[in-house]
């Protein structure tokens, strides 16, 4: 193996690659990447078994082909700190010598016969989804799932395509994101499955800014995504997803608006003086305002006003201001109405097409 690239694109390729690569693992053979050059250029293939990878790099020069498994984060080291415009590769028996710049790294490789089988995307089932709006369904709704990695469905996004529809949802049990965005689906392809947050999350880094449209094949088992110069494939997760559509208030005791901004900074505010005890934020609605208050034991209390029209009455309400405030932030819109139906049952906040939030309130304290 011998060839010549361009440190930049190599740095750019090994990172997105990388992300994949699980950094323990029971099977040391998966914290690799393969690398398989060509005349034509390089692949870059790594999985760590839930999602996998395959992404092509263009080259500057290839004199002689091959296949290795290297050790990524030792390549992501010497493409970071080397200063060469170039990096140029030899293999030599077990390892490959790399040049670049003022140095000379010689990394040891492995035989990549053991290395499993990454899955080519299959053209015959896909549709086509515009980029920008595929990446907003990823952004606006994998913070809401959940972190815990024992919640199964809740650890993933329901994924769902009817006609010209589709549409994320992501839970966590505690508040739901539902984002909806029309598709090219001549093939009149209809599904639902759970994707988990890694596999969204890889999706995401592969779109690219030159290639407008993403392909997307849904399968029984997996999906699979090619965007740019990559294909990536992702495990789906099982189990039952919630009817999220059960869970979206339909009948309001109370209506509020507000300026974006303005709400963003009194929670962040009220948030100021709670603790992880007593993380949450009272709202308290009179005719023209809201009031949030905040008090946790050996740290204070701050009480924060915002000047607004209110519609409706409602007792007081308590939520966790981190649900509230990761969820406005994704919102692409100045004003934003915030709906009560209950002290003891979902809140949901509008502004954005075709985006709904809705947050589960939390026990009120006494005081």
């Amino acid at each position: 193996m011998k060839f010549r690239g361009k440190r930049q694109t190599l740095l750019e390729a090994f990172t997105i690659v990388g992300s994949v690569v699980a950094p323990r693992s029971i099977k040391p053979i998966l914290q690799n990447l393969r690398l398989v050059v060509d005349p034509g250029g390089a692949t870059l293939l790594a999985t760590d078994l839930e999602v996998a990878i395959r992404y092509r790099v263009e080259l500057e020069e290839v004199e002689e082909s091959g296949d290795v498994l290297l050790p990524v984060q030792r390549l992501l080291g010497i493409f970071r700190e080397a200063d060469g415009e170039d990096v140029s590769f030899v293999s030599d028996d077990r390892a490959l010598k790399i040049a670049c710049g003022n140095g000379v790294f010689k990394v040891l490789c492995e035989d990549p016969e053991e290395f499993p089988q990454i899955p080519e995307f299959k053209e015959d089932k896909a549709f086509v989804l515009d980029r920008e709006p595929f990446r907003l369904l990823i952004r606006k709704t994998t913070f809401a799932t959940a972190r815990e990695k024992t919640r199964y469905a809740f650890n993933g996004v329901r994924f769902e395509v009817e006609g010209d529809v589709a549409r994320m949802v992501a839970t966590d049990g505690k508040r739901m994101a539902v984002k909806t965005v029309g598709i090219d689906n001549p093939s009149d392809i209809s599904a639902g499955h759970i994707i988990p947050t890694k596999g969204l999350q890889t999706f995401d880094r592969v779109l690219s800014d030159e290639d407008p449209k993403v392909r997307i094949n849904l399968e029984e088992r997996q999906v699979m995504v090619r965007a740019g110069n990559a294909e990536v494939s992702s495990r789906l997760v099982e189990g039952a997803f919630p009817r999220y559509d059960a869970v979206i208030p339909k009948e309001t005791v109370l209506t509020a608006e507000f300026q974006r901004e303005d709400l963003l900074s009194a929670l962040r505010q009220a948030a100021i003086l709670t603790n992880d005890e007593s993380r949450s934020v009272r709202m308290s609605f009179t005719e023209d305002s809201l009031v949030l208050t905040s008090r946790a034991m050996d740290v204070g209390e701050a009480r924060v006003e915002l000047t607004t029209e209110v519609n409706g009455e409602s007792p007081d309400v308590a939520f966790n201001p981190d649900f509230l405030v990761e969820g406005i932030k994704v919102m692409d819109a100045e004003r934003l109405k915030i709906s009560i139906s209950g002290k003891d049952t979902p809140a949901r906040i509008d502004g954005e097409e075709n985006f709904v939030y809705v947050v589960m309130p939390v026990t009120l304290r006494s005081g």
